[in-house]
């Protein structure tokens, strides 16, 4: 009886392990892969160390997960069933390039051993930049044409530095910070809000450095005008007043731009040349409309103005040519004869009165109610506008009366 159930039980055993071999030898434990794309979680967490990532390209996109069991539980787990992620929230400088991959979780009904689970790779190698943030001025730029003797008298920009956030390395290749406007016919203040735009070294744009940063732009303009002197009085009699100048002799001005287009140009207070006998300089008050200021000068200007002194020439008049005006028409016999010599003083600017020749000279005596005899009697010229007569010429007439 004992040999009998020994020998059943030999057979159990034998049973037993001969399923266990025909489960296996059916349903083996295999090892299967998946792969699984890598999510990066904490991003933000580099943005506020001043951390970003150069690129998001690295080799390790996706990774590969081998599972180590039988046949029919793999059989039942997809690539989707896992999730894999790349935490950043660690990463506190540019070296910390190397980061480990968090452990695969599996989000699948079956019953895996985490010890069953492999990851390749375990990290990542990162490229990290750092964020920097400088400050740069503005700079505006104006095209266009403005209307006739305007001028930019400013051109500003608020805030007059924009602070601008990128890459360390992005940040050294920047070489200016500019804001443009057209001022085609501008006549008055202009404010206007502009966007920025960055350029490298080289002169080349960066567009997405500028993008969303705007400034308020003002522009002032003015006029450019002429200064003129106002001359008053009259020098001594021996001299005469010749050129005159002043210093500067333009202005810029601003104001209202409706007073701005009528004003052209701006005179002094003025200038008296009574008595005077020889050239000189002064400071003279600028007379400025109501409403109208100056850029960038004072109110005083410097006028100059030459005196000159007169010279006199005497100059032989030749009797023939001066003519005898009121002859006694109902008494032909009446002759009339000049004495000779007959002589002009003139006087004016030295190259005038050595300009005048006798045949510029219109002569003439008036002997209108003159009887025979000899007689004293005015001559009468008429000289170049720039010259005048000293004193009066007198003329000796003889008058006799021939025979018939």
């Amino acid at each position: 009886m004992k040999e009998f159930f020994k020998k059943d039980l030999t057979l159990k055993i034998f049973s037993i392990l001969f399923a266990v071999f025909l489960w296996f030898a059916i349903n083996p434990v295999k090892t299967n892969y998946y792969t699984v794309p890598l999510t990066i979680i904490n991003e933000e967490s580099l943005r506020a160390k001043g951390l970003v990532l150069n690129s998001k390209a690295f080799p390790e996109k996706y990774v590969t997960i081998s599972v180590r069991d039988r046949v029919d539980v793999l059989d039942r787990i997809k690539d989707t069933d896992f999730e894999v992620t790349l935490d950043l929230k660690n990463v506190n400088s540019v070296n910390d390039k190397v980061v480990p991959i968090d452990s695969p979780v599996y989000l699948g009904r079956e019953n895996i051993s985490e010890t069953n689970m492999e990851l390749k790779p375990k990290s990542v190698t990162l490229d990290l930049g750092k964020i920097e943030e400088n400050p740069f001025i503005v700079q505006v730029e104006t095209s266009g044409k403005l209307p006739a003797d305007y001028e930019i008298i400013s051109k500003t920009a608020t805030p007059d530095t924009v602070s601008i956030q990128a890459l360390d390395s992005v940040l050294g290749t920047v070489g200016s910070v500019k804001a443009y406007v057209d001022v085609t016919g501008l006549n008055k203040t202009l404010e206007v809000k502009k966007e920025v735009k960055v350029y490298d070294k080289k002169g080349i744009e960066i567009p997405e450095l500028g993008k969303k940063i705007s400034v308020d732009i003002k522009i002032e303009v003015g006029k450019r005008v002429p200064v003129i002197p106002i001359i008053s009085g009259n020098p001594d009699k021996d001299y005469i007043e010749g050129s005159y100048s002043v210093k500067p002799d333009n202005v810029l001005i601003t104001g209202d731009h409706t007073l701005l287009q009528k004003v052209n140009e701006i005179k002094t207070a003025p200038v008296s040349l009574d008595n005077m006998t020889k050239s000189f300089t002064a400071p003279i008050i600028l007379q400025l409309p109501e409403g109208i200021r100056l850029v960038d000068s004072t109110r005083e200007v410097n006028v100059s103005v030459e005196i000159i002194p007169l010279s006199e020439r005497t100059i032989d008049v030749p009797v023939s040519s001066i003519s005898i005006e009121g002859r006694k028409t109902e008494d032909a016999l009446l002759n009339y004869e000049i004495v000779s010599p007959v002589t002009v003083k003139l006087k004016g600017r030295i190259e005038d009165v050595n300009s005048v020749s006798v045949q510029q000279l219109t002569a003439a005596i008036d002997v209108d109610g003159l009887d025979e005899g000899t007689h004293t009697v005015p001559l009468k010229i008429t000289l170049p506008g720039n010259v005048t007569q000293v004193g009066d010429t007198q003329v000796q007439l003889k008058i006799t009366k021939g025979t018939e």
